[in-house]
């Protein structure tokens, strides 16, 4: 069972389902939830439901797919998705009312002001019970890693951390934000749960807060110009000698439709088809990628939009042996709810006279298709695949959320820190002789690297093959000085590009908000 306070309190507003002289949370006075742990915990939760908003069409988490060398979204074959908010996206050609841009920085400061108010709340209670302290670390850590992905994208922030702060916040360099989260986590990860157990799934533990330590280490250099692979290295270290975590024996558990179990699961959004059923606190990837052949495979019954599709450079680059590719795009041959090949029939709308009948194989290499010119067929672009689809019926008309958690800090990816932080200080024999960077290797049916196979080109690689689609890729391409670089519908960038335009209604509402980026 998934075990976070956000579905207490979206399902609650009871303690208990058999006490019949129930509590209606909504109803009672703050002074309660300021008795125990758990309490407090619930009252806390609004800074983590502000997290599920990850998962939406026009989100943080697709903003960087669409960002990225991953994902593209084009015409399909009735002319749809040829929205204007994509192409300036997927070009880097950004301008400063672009919906998702201003969505994500809504992610960011609103999550920030969540956690401020709670804090502000907690911290002026008088009451203090064992787990008080626990609570506390959470918030700070959490509000830590939303400023993390605010200086990621657009690095110059405004920087509140009270809500007694009075006018509009003021801006604070990259450099200055980055050293705050830094002694946040150091501050605060002693006081947090060391438990990764379903008690605290979805929570802020010590797991996730030297995640966070070694994300924000490893992109020192680029974000403030020192670099610190060192102190990256020695955070990963951490995490691994916690011995909390463990690599899937099957990468595709992972991404499974109830894939709470999955021992990589170091900080998980939870995601229901009962819980969060909302416009924009969903996970609603089959919505964006199947189109109507394929969602009957799937027992769907909502008319997808057929609009994300893999880039075919990118699905080009994995190795022919790599068996994540698979995993995690569908492509090829598809296949209906009984196993069969998927045909597709096409009849004649007044006569009902069938005209043609071909099988449903997807091209992922989008031959014969440029981007900007055209309409691509519906066989066209491989649709991503890498979180399980439900085949049990739930997906009705009118619900939008997958079942499936999001793991947005992951073990393998610090496995890969560890071996890039190696790597980055001449280490690379000792990253070669890792056994769960070799265990990475094998479970996709690729041979161990060598020392000599550790380059960072390489390593690159195997980030983009082992993390697709996870949210990662515009910082990796960045950190691995390849975001300039032209790429399938993308011509070549600008040094500007690398952050992202202040949003135009944010600035039109805080004066202290200029843009910083000459280019936009």
């Amino acid at each position: 069972m998934k075990r976070l306070g956000i579905f207490i309190l979206a399902a609650g507003l009871t303690l208990s389902c058999t006490n019949l002289d129930e509590i209606t949370y909504s109803s009672i006075s703050k002074d309660v939830f300021f008795s125990n742990e758990n309490l407090l915990s619930i009252y806390s939760a609004r800074a983590y439901t502000t997290l599920q908003a990850w998962g939406g069409e026009q989100s943080i988490w697709t903003m960087n797919l669409q960002l990225s060398n991953e994902v593209v979204v084009t015409q399909n074959s009735v002319g749809e998705w040829a929205q204007d908010r994509y192409k300036q996206l997927q070009t880097h050609r950004i301008l400063e009312n672009n919906e998702l841009i201003e969505r994500s920085w809504e992610y960011c400061f609103n999550g920030i002001a969540a956690c401020n108010d709670i804090l502000y709340e907690i911290e002026h209670r008088g009451s203090d019970f064992d787990g008080k302290d626990k609570v506390l670390a959470e918030m700070h850590l959490i509000r830590a890693f939303y400023y993390f992905l605010a200086i990621d994208c657009w690095g110059d922030v405004p920087f509140t951390i009270s809500k007694e702060d009075k006018g509009y916040p003021k801006m604070k360099s990259r450099a200055e934000v980055f050293a705050f989260i830094e002694q946040e986590i150091l501050t605060y990860r002693n006081a947090l749960s060391d438990d990764n157990s379903q008690m605290y799934y979805g929570r802020v533990t010590q797991g996730m807060a030297n995640t966070l330590l070694a994300k924000l280490y490893l992109n020192a250099k680029e974000w403030t110009g020192t670099e610190k692979w060192a102190e990256a290295e020695a955070a990963c270290k951490l995490v691994m000698d916690s011995s909390k975590y463990s690599l899937c024996g099957n990468y595709k558990d992972n991404f499974s439709v109830h894939n709470e179990g999955s021992p990589e699961a170091i900080f998980s959004i939870p995601y229901s088809t009962v819980y969060t059923e909302s416009d924009h606190n969903s996970f609603v990837l089959f919505v964006l990628t199947l189109d109507g052949y394929l969602a009957p495979t799937y027992g769907i019954n909502k008319s997808p939009w057929d609009g994300f599709i893999g880039q075919p450079d990118f699905l080009a680059s994995y190795d022919p042996a790599d068996t994540r590719k698979p995993s995690t795009w569908l492509y090829g041959q598809q296949y209906d709810k009984s196993g069969q090949p998927l045909h597709v029939v096409v009849k004649d709308p007044k006569t009902e006279v069938i005209t043609d009948e071909f099988d449903y194989i997807i091209d992922e290499t989008m031959a014969g298709y440029t981007y900007g010119s055209g309409r691509r067929t519906s066989v066209q672009g491989a649709r991503l695949g890498k979180w399980e689809y439900q085949t049990d019926g739930l997906l009705e008309s009118d619900q939008t959320s997958m079942e499936n958690d999001f793991h947005v800090f992951r073990y393998a990816d610090v496995i890969l820190m560890y071996v890039e932080a190696l790597v980055r200080q001449n280490k690379a024999d000792v990253a070669a002789a890792v056994p769960e960077f070799k265990q990475l290797r094998t479970r996709a049916g690729l041979a161990p690297m060598s020392a000599g196979d550790l380059t960072l080109d390489n390593l690159y690689l195997e980030r983009c093959h082992e993390l697709a689609l996870e949210g990662w890729a515009r910082q990796d391409l960045i950190r691995f000085g390849k975001y300039l670089d032209p790429w399938w519908g993308k011509p070549a960038g600008q040094e500007y590009m690398k952050l992202l335009p202040l949003p135009s209604a944010k600035m039109a509402n805080n004066p202290n908000l200029k843009p910083q980026n000459p280019g936009y």
